[in-house]
């Protein structure tokens, strides 16, 4: 519910960036933008996939089972690396 409210105040602080500052909220919202964009990434990453059910255990199963690809074939999304590295 944490991380939940974390990005809901994000949302709302570019919302209330672009009302104010209006044609120019492109550039000067950019940095909220980010902020906002790295959480939401977090959030899927931590919760994404685990369904209306999801509990603690399959959150930290979930975890445990990125951690392992990663220390397999690196970081999810950049492609799997070959088996001699």
């Amino acid at each position: 519910m944490v991380d939940n409210e974390v990005l809901s105040i994000l949302r709302q602080r570019h919302h209330d960036c672009i009302l104010y500052e209006g044609h120019d909220h492109k550039e000067k919202c950019a940095s909220i933008k980010e902020q906002y964009d790295k959480a939401a990434e977090n959030w899927f990453i931590k919760y994404g996939d685990l369904g209306v059910y999801g509990d603690v255990k399959a959150a930290y199963m979930k975890q445990k089972h990125r951690l392992l690809w990663e220390r397999r074939y690196g970081p999810v999304g950049t492609g799997m690396k070959n088996p001699m590295e």
